[in-house]
């Protein structure tokens, strides 16, 4: 036994320091290590970590600490994981323009709006998913923003969930709201460099961030992409049945969204003279043959049997309603998707998501001007427009370049 044992310890030396300890010698496993650096090597770690935690204890790039330097931000965005940590400083600071959506309002660009709606601080919040639950926590946040004037709301099948699924973007951001002192929202080397740079006087920002940003700004037209335009014109060619079908009834009421979100942030909104935007966010309508051939997507859970456009559609009525019938005359709701200038699938990157930069100005200025206002007297023709709209794609077909 007493052989196993030695054998054993041996081993373990071995692995541990390279070599074995003499046998009988009953000293600290450190003082006998042959290789002297041990103790340093041990230790850098540790105190490399120490450092790090420092510079973002001073610095406080979230704004969590009363002692942290005050927040410096690039007007260039940030990849989402970090705009989201960043949402409590954001709403600290005075803007004029807040915009939250999910994805499809991620394009837009501070200065695009700032140019569309002659403000100078204005900031786009949106990520993706974003769900009722957060939605609702962040924009009761929002209203409280300094110096807010308007608020743009970016709402798509998403916000049709009767669930409490928040994904973890959500959950970051709301955690950015009510994270405290001792919480280490992001404890990254990037968010480091960047605290190190706003440490010497500079901006947060590190150049690594800007590809990821700028790739959702002018990227390749979805008409670019072999293989989704395949798809997009089978699911044209040969439909699903099912999207010419009646939607199944739904009440209103089953929308968390319009009860726990839209209303009582309109009330907010309205009570400190803020106007609040609605968006339907324009889709290209041959995507609506794609969504019902093939609802692969997590975030579809909501729908019914039946068109899915339609039922969309029918979720529109209901906050067109909601907005009338408890007088939230501050609130404005466009129905971008039924515009023909909106929904041209060359000014898209994939099947949703509009990305060309001149369509997205186009977009602010229709938002501005009112162009695509919906109410509840107008919404038969809106919903007339969606039916023709669906209807005239059909006789759409894709043509690879030769």
């Amino acid at each position: 036994m007493s052989a196993i044992i030695d054998r054993l310890s041996s081993a373990i030396q071995r692995t541990a320091y390279g070599a074995p300890r003499r046998q009988g010698s009953g000293r600290a496993i450190i003082a006998r290590a042959n290789n002297r650096l041990f103790l340093p090597l041990a230790v850098l770690p540790v105190l490399y970590g120490i450092a790090l935690c420092t510079i973002l204890m001073l610095v406080d790039p979230y704004d969590l600490r009363p002692w942290g330097l005050s927040p410096k931000l690039t007007h260039r965005s940030y990849p989402t994981i970090e705009k989201v940590n960043l949402i409590r400083v954001y709403l600290n600071t005075p803007h004029q323009l807040v915009l939250l959506g999910s994805s499809t309002a991620m394009p837009f660009t501070e200065e695009q709006l700032n140019t569309a709606f002659g403000y100078n601080s204005s900031v786009n919040l949106s990520y993706e998913a974003l769900m009722p639950p957060d939605a609702g926590k962040i924009l009761t946040a929002a209203v409280e923003t300094p110096g807010l004037k308007r608020m743009v709301i970016g709402i798509d099948y998403v916000q049709m969930r009767a669930d409490d699924k928040m994904e973890y973007l959500g959950r970051g951001a709301v955690a950015s709201l009510t994270n405290r002192w001792f919480d280490m929202p992001d404890f990254t080397l990037p968010v480091v460099r960047a605290s190190l740079n706003r440490l010497k006087g500079g901006i947060f920002d590190v150049p690594d961030w800007r590809p990821e940003v700028d790739k959702l700004y002018d990227a390749p037209a979805v008409t670019t992409r072999p293989e989704i335009m395949t798809m997009l014109d089978d699911s044209v060619a040969h439909p699903d049945p099912a999207i010419f079908e009646p939607p199944p009834a739904r009440p209103c009421s089953s929308y968390p969204f319009i009860g726990r979100v839209l209303l009582p942030v309109g009330r907010a909104a309205m009570a400190r003279n803020i106007h609040v935007d609605l968006l339907f966010p324009p889709v290209p309508f041959q995507s609506y043959y794609n969504w019902q051939k093939h609802p692969y997507s997590q975030y579809y859970p909501s729908w019914g049997t039946g068109s899915h456009y339609r039922q969309l559609v029918d979720f529109y009525r209901c906050i067109v309603e909601a907005v009338a019938n408890n007088g939230l005359t501050n609130v404005t709701a466009h129905a971008l998707d039924a515009d023909p200038r909106l929904t041209q699938i060359a000014d898209f990157r994939d099947t949703i998501h509009m990305t060309r930069p001149e369509a997205l100005r186009r977009t602010l200025l229709v938002i501005r001007n009112g162009d695509d206002a919906v109410t509840p007297t107008s919404f038969a023709a809106y919903r007339k427009a969606m039916d023709q709209g669906v209807a005239n794609a059909r006789a759409w077909r894709w043509s690879p370049a030769k």
